[in-house]
């Protein structure tokens, strides 16, 4: 295991527990509703989950040379693919619906990072249905 890795794991596990700590502060809700903690402490058990995955992962892989090619060109492609993508949608706030909005954004995020269409598609659709349905059916929020 390589040592920047444990770094970055330890780091977001720490991260995840004090965010679970800071929204342990706020109310828990009201009638059966969420209160403003709920989505912090789901944010912070997922990065705790997904950090304990990380650490478990490391320590299974041998330590070696890095994966990534040297000249780094491929990560700062998606860097600046994923700011970009950002911006658009940023920009298309309020002018575009957010299940559309938030659908294409996912697709050509997940194409991004060289998933093919035929799975970046269906995660993308099921990634928003998820988050408008949590938000519309689940909390009775309405998006724009």
């Amino acid at each position: 295991m390589k040592r920047s890795e444990l770094a970055a794991a330890l780091a977001f596990l720490l991260f995840g527990s004090l965010l679970w700590s800071a929204a342990a502060g706020f109310p828990p809700g009201v009638g059966g509703l969420p209160g403003p903690g709920f989505f912090p402490r789901g944010i912070a058990a997922v990065m705790v989950a997904l950090a304990a995955a990380w650490l478990a992962r490391a320590r299974r892989r041998p330590s070696g040379p890095p994966s990534v090619p040297a000249t780094g060109a491929p990560q700062a492609k998606r860097v600046v693919l994923t700011v970009i993508l950002l911006a658009a949608y940023l920009a298309l706030w309020g002018r575009v619906p957010f299940p559309l909005r938030t659908f294409l954004f996912a697709a050509l995020y997940l194409r991004c990072f060289d998933e093919p269409w035929r799975r970046a598609l269906p995660l993308a659709l099921g990634s928003t249905a998820s988050v408008v349905a949590a938000f519309e059916y689940g909390l009775g929020v309405s998006l724009p």
